[in-house]
């Protein structure tokens, strides 16, 4: 009996408060405006599950953008239209439909550009939240890591400053893009090239090689996810004027990882070569003879 007392002292108190809020209308707006904030706060906490997952990232980021500006237009038309003289011209725009249409058209036209180009990102997936992509707008190229979509542009961290590039979302739909992350199954791999001198002996500095690549870890980890068993193969990619130039493939799971694969093997390539005495980098040099 207790509980259903306060209950209804609670639900008298917050009508009050609500009939003295939309009573005046300076209240009234200040009433919208919190119950503005207040929804777009709460939809970046309904969708913030969402957007540490890496799968439909992109459409949830994209879907709560929309979300976000229906609240900010619906709430602001009414909190502007409060006012007389406003909520006049408004109607009377309202009854020429076809001005209205034009109007509209002319100032966002960029701008509801964006959004369809946006809405066809999210529809096609050509990207995703975290994916590293390569791509060239405005003669400029940009390699980075997709960072979000919004309703006018995407955002992607520069990799070689970690700066963010916000690209609209227009010129992100019709650019050509290279995805490393677009196969999620498939493995990153590059070239190793090195050379070697023809004093060298050849087969001994190829199995040095082979080893190498095999002995690391990024390496064995990626060959035992994807069930690799062939061996490494060293090939001689070229008889050069001051060595033998030999190339091997390096695959790793990502191309972050490969990086520092390729870095981790080129070192010890360089320490395995410096204890054997039959091996040498070949570089270039001159030999005087007297």
């Amino acid at each position: 009996m207790e509980n259903l007392e306060n209950y209804e002292e609670l639900k008298g108190t917050a009508k009050t408060v609500l009939q003295m809020a939309t009573s005046d209308k300076v209240h009234y707006a200040l009433f919208l405006l919190v119950i503005m904030i207040i929804a777009v706060k709460a939809v970046d906490l309904i969708f913030l599950p969402f957007d540490r997952k890496k799968r439909h990232s992109l459409q949830f980021g994209f879907l709560k953008g929309c979300i976000k500006a229906f609240i900010v237009v619906t709430l602001a038309i009414r909190i502007v239209t409060l006012s007389e003289t406003v909520a006049g011209i408004a109607s009377q725009i309202l009854m020429s439909s076809s001005l209205l249409v034009v109007v509209l058209g002319f100032v966002f036209q960029e701008g509801l550009s964006n959004i369809v180009h946006g809405l066809i990102l999210s529809m096609f997936n050509p990207f995703q939240i975290g994916d590293r992509i390569h791509t060239v707008i405005d003669g400029e190229r940009i390699t980075g890591y997709v960072k979000s979509i919004d309703l006018r542009s995407t955002v992607i961290q520069n990799v070689m400053n970690s700066s963010h590039i916000i690209v609209p979302n227009t010129k992100m739909d019709l650019c050509v893009i290279d995805n490393n992350y677009f196969d999620a199954s498939a493995a990153s791999s590059s070239f190793l090239d090195l050379s070697v001198t023809y004093e060298s002996d050849l087969g001994k500095a190829i199995r040095i090689v082979e080893q190498t690549i095999l002995d690391h870890p990024l390496v064995k980890k990626a060959r035992e996810e994807k069930q690799i068993t062939d061996p490494v193969t060293v090939m001689v990619r070229d008889l050069g004027e001051n060595g033998i130039a030999l190339r091997a493939a390096v695959m790793t799971l990502t191309v972050e990882e490969n990086f520092s694969a390729c870095s981790d093997i080129r070192r010890d390539i360089v320490m395995r070569f410096s204890l054997e005495e039959d091996v040498e980098f070949a570089y270039p040099h001159m030999q005087v003879v007297k």
